[in-house]
Protein backbone atom coordinates (compact mmCIF):
# COMPACT_ATOMS: atom_id res chain seq x y z
CA UNK A 1 0.00 0.00 0.00
CA UNK A 2 1.62 3.59 -0.89
CA UNK A 3 0.32 6.88 0.31
CA UNK A 4 0.95 9.58 -1.16
CA UNK A 5 1.18 13.38 0.77
CA UNK A 6 1.18 16.58 -1.09
CA UNK A 7 1.30 20.27 -0.33
CA UNK A 8 4.85 20.38 1.89
CA UNK A 9 6.76 22.23 0.11
CA UNK A 10 7.92 24.90 2.62
CA UNK A 11 8.53 21.99 5.14
CA UNK A 12 10.94 20.09 2.24
CA UNK A 13 12.63 23.52 1.71
CA UNK A 14 13.67 24.02 5.80
CA UNK A 15 14.42 20.33 5.14
CA UNK A 16 16.91 20.59 2.12
CA UNK A 17 18.80 23.63 4.81
CA UNK A 18 19.41 20.97 7.49
CA UNK A 19 22.59 18.74 6.83
CA UNK A 20 21.65 15.92 5.48
CA UNK A 21 22.15 13.43 8.61
CA UNK A 22 20.00 15.67 10.58
CA UNK A 23 17.53 16.09 8.11
CA UNK A 24 17.09 12.25 8.28
CA UNK A 25 16.91 12.05 11.76
CA UNK A 26 14.31 14.64 12.33
CA UNK A 27 12.22 12.63 9.71
CA UNK A 28 12.50 9.34 11.41
CA UNK A 29 11.85 11.21 15.02
CA UNK A 30 8.81 12.34 13.24
CA UNK A 31 7.64 9.49 11.40
CA UNK A 32 7.90 7.23 14.51
CA UNK A 33 6.02 9.73 16.89
CA UNK A 34 3.45 10.15 14.52
CA UNK A 35 3.24 6.45 14.10
CA UNK A 36 2.61 5.65 17.77
CA UNK A 37 -1.02 6.37 18.33
CA UNK A 38 -1.48 3.74 15.22
CA UNK A 39 0.60 1.53 17.54
CA UNK A 40 -1.00 2.05 20.62
CA UNK A 41 -4.79 1.39 19.07
CA UNK A 42 -3.31 -2.06 17.27
CA UNK A 43 -2.03 -2.84 20.83
CA UNK A 44 -5.46 -1.77 22.07
CA UNK A 45 -7.42 -3.75 19.73
CA UNK A 46 -5.27 -7.02 19.67
CA UNK A 47 -7.22 -9.94 20.87
CA UNK A 48 -7.03 -10.29 24.84
CA UNK A 49 -6.07 -14.12 24.87
CA UNK A 50 -2.55 -13.12 22.79
CA UNK A 51 -1.04 -11.54 24.92
CA UNK A 52 1.88 -11.73 23.21
CA UNK A 53 0.88 -9.62 20.26
CA UNK A 54 0.44 -6.63 22.45
CA UNK A 55 3.88 -6.55 23.38
CA UNK A 56 5.39 -6.88 20.04
CA UNK A 57 3.23 -4.36 18.12
CA UNK A 58 6.45 -1.89 17.80
CA UNK A 59 7.21 1.39 15.92
CA UNK A 60 10.63 0.82 14.22
CA UNK A 61 13.06 2.49 11.67
CA UNK A 62 13.86 -1.57 10.60
CA UNK A 63 12.76 -3.54 7.67
CA UNK A 64 10.84 -6.42 9.92
CA UNK A 65 12.88 -9.69 8.33
CA UNK A 66 13.93 -7.69 5.19
CA UNK A 67 10.61 -8.32 4.11
CA UNK A 68 10.32 -5.45 2.07
CA UNK A 69 12.20 -3.80 -0.78
CA UNK A 70 13.53 -0.26 0.64
CA UNK A 71 11.62 2.11 -1.46
CA UNK A 72 12.47 5.17 0.48
CA UNK A 73 15.95 6.67 1.86
CA UNK A 74 13.61 7.18 5.31
CA UNK A 75 11.24 4.21 5.89
CA UNK A 76 9.21 3.35 8.87
CA UNK A 77 7.01 0.51 10.01
CA UNK A 78 4.82 0.08 12.26
CA UNK A 79 3.93 -3.40 12.80
CA UNK A 80 4.13 -7.06 15.19
CA UNK A 81 7.28 -7.04 14.62
CA UNK A 82 9.10 -10.71 14.36
CA UNK A 83 5.93 -12.47 15.77
CA UNK A 84 4.92 -14.68 13.46
CA UNK A 85 1.67 -15.30 15.42
CA UNK A 86 0.32 -12.10 14.37
CA UNK A 87 -0.18 -13.11 10.32
CA UNK A 88 -2.31 -16.34 11.84
CA UNK A 89 -4.34 -13.89 14.08
CA UNK A 90 -4.92 -10.93 12.01
CA UNK A 91 -6.07 -13.01 9.02
CA UNK A 92 -7.08 -16.47 10.48
CA UNK A 93 -6.20 -19.77 9.15
CA UNK A 94 -7.92 -23.55 8.99
CA UNK A 95 -8.27 -23.82 12.81
CA UNK A 96 -8.83 -20.27 13.62
CA UNK A 97 -10.79 -17.37 12.47
CA UNK A 98 -9.21 -14.20 11.59
CA UNK A 99 -9.37 -11.73 14.52
CA UNK A 100 -7.96 -8.73 12.65
CA UNK A 101 -6.08 -5.62 14.99
CA UNK A 102 -3.54 -3.84 12.70
CA UNK A 103 -6.00 -3.50 9.66
CA UNK A 104 -9.31 -1.82 11.84
CA UNK A 105 -5.96 0.37 13.85
CA UNK A 106 -4.47 1.70 10.30
CA UNK A 107 -8.25 2.31 9.23
CA UNK A 108 -8.86 4.40 12.44
CA UNK A 109 -5.55 6.31 12.56
CA UNK A 110 -4.40 6.52 8.66
CA UNK A 111 -5.64 10.48 8.54
CA UNK A 112 -4.86 11.39 11.80
CA UNK A 113 -1.01 9.72 11.15
CA UNK A 114 -0.88 11.64 8.24
CA UNK A 115 -2.11 15.07 9.91
CA UNK A 116 0.19 14.19 12.89
CA UNK A 117 2.93 13.87 10.69
CA UNK A 118 3.22 17.16 9.09
CA UNK A 119 2.29 18.80 12.20
CA UNK A 120 5.36 17.53 14.62
CA UNK A 121 7.93 17.47 11.16
CA UNK A 122 7.43 21.15 10.79
CA UNK A 123 8.26 21.40 14.58
CA UNK A 124 11.03 18.99 14.39
CA UNK A 125 12.59 20.88 11.52
CA UNK A 126 11.98 24.34 13.47
CA UNK A 127 13.74 22.63 16.60
CA UNK A 128 16.97 21.38 14.53
CA UNK A 129 17.19 24.56 12.95
CA UNK A 130 17.33 26.52 15.61
CA UNK A 131 20.05 24.26 16.81
CA UNK A 132 21.85 24.20 14.18
CA UNK A 133 21.78 28.15 14.51
CA UNK A 134 23.18 27.94 17.72
CA UNK A 135 25.47 25.41 16.88
CA UNK A 136 26.91 28.22 14.08
CA UNK A 137 26.62 31.02 16.80
CA UNK A 138 28.89 29.04 18.83
CA UNK A 139 30.82 28.18 16.37
CA UNK A 140 31.68 31.82 15.17
CA UNK A 141 32.24 32.99 18.45
CA UNK A 142 34.85 30.43 19.23
CA UNK A 143 36.96 31.24 15.75
CA UNK A 144 35.79 34.70 16.34
CA UNK A 145 36.69 35.24 19.86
Amino acid sequence: MKVRVEGLRDLERAMSELKVATAKNVARRSFKQALEPMAETARALAPEQSRALISTVQVSTRNPKGRFRKESPIEVHMGPGRNPQAVQQEFGNLNHSPQPYMRPAWEQEKKGALDATARILAEEVQKAAKRAARKAARQASKVGG
